[in-house]
């Protein structure tokens, strides 16, 4: 990106540089007053053919609640996006894919965007020639003021210093704040619309096509004469003009595409600490007798890494993290001794540790109680972007007569041991530190099972990556639910079964392994939070996030009805929700797909929705 000019006028021949699409500048008044008012009849129109579910008569809700076909109410929280995710990969270049992987971007257009960072920046996020063009994408002028604003106010102001301009100077930067640098960039890569560069590339079938659309409508280079042999070759619009680069970007993209095309998202290496070289942990007495049993959960965890202490309280706590160099993560396992914890709190500990780090605060058990607590420490979920949460509280209460000594507060053998499982699987589970219940991985795992758009029933053919997971989850005796027309996995619960558990979202979901009715009383008698506050009270979709469960049908789990799942705004994806549907007759059946349940209720019931505690 070499110019601030005005994309329009920076190409010398006019009549090949405007894509058939249009772009912003191009008929401004009249095009985008007609596309207002469209915009405007639309909704109108909509208003008036769309009933709420209540209006519709029984028989016909009826009938939807049999077929697992609902009319789709379009609200729903946005607030917890599920595009954003943490970052995925053993180094930038993974990283990168992944980010835009998880956008909608096929592998080849993917391919494309690599291959430009590629010649920008050679993937160094801090890169920059002489402060005029700064970045892993090379951003200037305004483009770049605005990325900065982002920076400077998530604390990482300090790596835009000329120190770090040099290429390969990032290395000097910490990984969990050279993560977060990355993370911003690529997200503020995504809030730019300009040129409709994102839908346009996903029209590029090929590396070669989507690296020409993103160095011309991204990078906004400036066409010249002064170039033979990088012209523009596949991408019409603009085919034939010379950019600087387009060929060395091309092949870019070529061996981008050779090298990763086919291992989608889920195949790179897990960021998260697996073996605990990056973890620090902090801890009072109950960290102290598990401390045994984390080193074998993590053993690359250094003990000098591990600080804990009988009886040490949260401010004691805060004292020890401004003392001792922190690792990449941090564990926070401490409040037993302080029960009665403020915001102030919570803001101190995440002072002292920095907005650079992983933060895992693990929740409080004891006879006493630690509501409070606890509730800070899932407030600071949200408002904290790097914020985790172990749930020692809700996973020791399922039997604390086993784990824990006659004090009901310590952690017997067995105890210590769950103790350190709990740590380690929300390190390297599918949370996100946002408090969002999903990452990239779910969000994969719904475009690589559901059907991108609605069919309507009987529709029976199952994607590929689906059809092979309900194969193996039937040779490890796992719930699919019913088969239709001889298909397996043509069912409701067992959709949500098997993408709730192949997605790391709760592995071990559906544990009495049947169908819906079922289903519902597992998640309650597993402390899943009801979103709707009482099963009768119809729920508030702003509320909504992308993992959250529902069931309708009936007045609860004693009887069989209907299950869907919330998958927020995925793009590409057309409804916020997916879900499949059983049949007995084998005349209604859906495979996995984009929903049109309504959100809110069927057969003038609420729909009751649950959450992961």
């Amino acid at each position: 990106m070499k110019t601030q000019i005005p994309f329009l006028k920076t190409v010398s021949k006019p009549k090949k540089t405007l894509p058939k699409a249009g772009f912003p500048g191009v008929e401004m008044g009249r095009k985008k007053w007609n596309l207002s008012f469209l915009a405007a009849a639309v909704v109108l129109l909509c208003s008036i053919i769309m009933p709420s579910v209540y209006a519709l008569d029984d028989s016909t809700l009826d009938m939807f609640d049999q077929n697992g076909i609902y009319y789709y109410n379009p609200s729903g929280n946005n607030g917890c996006v599920s595009i954003s995710t943490t970052l995925r990969g053993k180094d930038i270049i993974e990283k990168t894919w992944n980010f835009f992987i998880d956008q909608g971007f096929n592998d080849a257009q993917v391919s494309g965007i690599l291959g430009n960072a590629k010649a920008e920046s050679g993937f160094s996020p801090t890169r920059s020639l002489k402060g005029t063009y700064w970045g892993i994408f090379q951003w200037g002028g305004g483009r770049q003021a605005a990325l900065f604003e982002k920076l400077r106010a998530a604390g990482l102001g300090a790596y835009l210093d000329s120190a770090y301009w040099p290429a390969g100077a990032d290395k000097n930067i910490p990984a969990a704040d050279l993560d977060a640098i990355l993370q911003i960039s690529l997200e503020h890569a995504m809030s730019e619309p300009d040129y409709d560069w994102q839908n346009e590339l996903k029209k590029a079938h090929t590396p070669a096509e989507a690296a020409e659309i993103f160095l011309v409508l991204f990078e906004r280079a400036i066409a010249s004469p002064k170039h033979p042999g990088s012209e523009i070759l596949y991408y019409a619009p603009f085919a034939g003009l010379e950019y600087q680069g387009a060929a060395g970007r091309r092949d870019n993209a070529a061996a981008f595409f050779k090298q990763y095309s086919g291992n989608g998202i889920s195949n790179f290496s897990n960021p998260t600490a697996t073996d605990g070289a990056n973890v620090t942990i902090i801890g009072d007495s109950i960290a102290a007798g598990a401390t045994t049993a984390l080193l074998v959960k993590f053993p690359e965890l250094a003990t000098h890494n591990i600080s804990v202490a009988v009886s040490r309280t949260w401010a004691e706590g805060i004292e020890i993290a401004k003392a001792i160099p922190l690792q990449d993560i941090v564990v926070f396992a401490l409040g037993t001794n302080t029960p009665n914890l403020a915001q102030a709190d919570i803001d101190s500990a995440m002072s002292a540790i920095g907005n650079g780090r992983r933060v895992v605060f693990v929740t409080n058990y004891g006879p006493a109680g630690y509501t409070s607590n606890n509730a800070l420490f899932r407030q600071a979920t949200v408002n904290y972007r790097n914020v985790i949460i172990a749930d020692w509280a809700t996973t020791v209460s399922k039997a604390p007569q086993t784990y824990l000594q006659n004090d009901q507060v310590h952690p017997n053998s067995a105890g210590n041991n769950l103790f350190a499982e709990t740590i380690f699987k929300a390190i390297n589970s599918n949370t996100n530190a946002n408090g969002c219940s999903v990452t990239g991985e779910f969000i994969a795992l719904v475009r690589a099972y559901a059907w991108p758009d609605f069919h309507p029933p009987q529709f029976v053919d199952r994607m590929p990556a689906y059809a092979n997971a309900v194969t193996i989850s039937i040779s490890e005796g796992r719930y699919v639910g019913g088969s239709v027309a001889g298909v397996p996995g043509i069912d409701c619960g067992g959709f949500v079964t098997v993408l709730v558990q192949n997605s790391g979202l709760a592995p071990e979901y559906n544990g009495y392994n049947s169908n819906t009715g079922p289903q519902e009383k597992w998640v309650v008698d597993n402390g899943w939070l009801l979103v709707n506050g009482s099963p009768t009270t119809p729920v508030d979709t702003s509320l909504l996030q992308p993992g959250d469960v529902a069931f309708s049908g009936g007045t609860g789990y004693q009887n069989n009805g209907h299950t869907f799942i919330y998958v927020g705004e995925i793009p590409g994806f057309n409804s916020v929700i997916a879900s499949a549907s059983y049949s007995t007759t084998g005349e209604s059946g859906r495979a996995p797909m984009a929903g049109r349940e309504d959100l809110i209720g069927s057969a003038g019931s609420p729909v009751r929705w649950y959450r992961k505690n």
